[in-house]
């Protein structure tokens, strides 16, 4: 199976040697310990207390605003039986995100890995689309509108980290990145394709959504490279490499 995913670079200054570094954090950010043996119940509950600051952003942090979230331009290619296309999408906007629930929230100290289960409901993705290719064996041309609406998304993610040295403090970056991603109710529609042919649009747009299960299950690696990269990038990246380790998670 041919897969490739190309994301944008979503913030340039995050990249290490550009990085602004902040050696505290906000002080409305919730403070947990790394030998605190109730850390993990410390950390689901900061999953909902970080929420009202996840809408808005945090600009002390370089975290933009996740309600609405946007990325500005994801590149699909995809080969396979049911699915062989390249898609470009760009000016993305995601709403829902901030609908998140943690059910686990676990730091392994002495490995620094993070193992973390969340559900999110109703979560509505649009923007603008071009895409040549096949799909389901048909083929598929057209640009314009896209929208995709899911009723529930279950996510897991493992996060691995290592420990770098800058300016006498000790900060944690990402080493690697699992994600894996189950949807319930995923629904799309594609405006302007074949040249605005309503007949053929509406035909294909039915069709998709018809084997849409089947669809996303071929797409199902991209999406979590997505993801995985959107956590990185502009998450995991942008907290734990500005602040110290030990202002992150320090001793009780």
């Amino acid at each position: 199976m041919s897969l490739n995913i190309l994301l944008s670079i979503l913030f340039l200054d995050l990249v290490w040697c550009k990085v602004q570094l902040i050696h505290e954090l906000p002080s409305y950010f919730p403070q947990c310990y790394r030998n605190d043996p109730d850390l993990n119940q410390c950390l689901l509950k900061a999953t909902e207390s970080v929420r009202p600051y996840m809408k808005q952003g945090i600009p002390e942090l370089r975290i933009p605003s996740f309600e609405p979230f946007s990325v500005p331009e994801i590149v699909l290619e995809q080969g396979t039986q049911s699915l062989n296309f390249k898609a470009v999408l760009k000016n993305v906007v995601i709403h829902g995100i901030t609908n998140y629930h943690f059910t686990r929230f676990d730091f392994d100290v002495p490995n620094l890995q993070f193992f973390c289960d969340a559900d999110i409901d109703n979560l509505e993705l649009d923007g603008d689309y071009t895409v040549h290719g096949k799909v389901l064996v048909a083929p598929i041309e057209g640009k314009g509108r896209f929208t995709v609406h899911v009723d529930h998304c279950s996510i897991k993610l493992i996060q691995t980290y290592h420990e770098v040295e800058k300016d006498n403090d000790i900060y944690l970056l990402p080493l690697k990145s699992n994600t894996s991603i189950t949807v319930s109710g995923p629904r799309t529609k594609l405006d302007g394709l074949f040249d605005e042919n309503s007949n053929l649009g509406e035909v294909t747009n039915k069709a998709i959504n018809d084997n849409i299960d089947e669809l996303f299950s071929e797409l199902k690696p991209v999406i979590e490279q997505t993801i995985s990269k959107i956590m990185e990038d502009v998450l995991l990246k942008s907290l734990m490499g500005r602040v110290p380790y030990n202002k992150l998670y320090p001793f009780k």
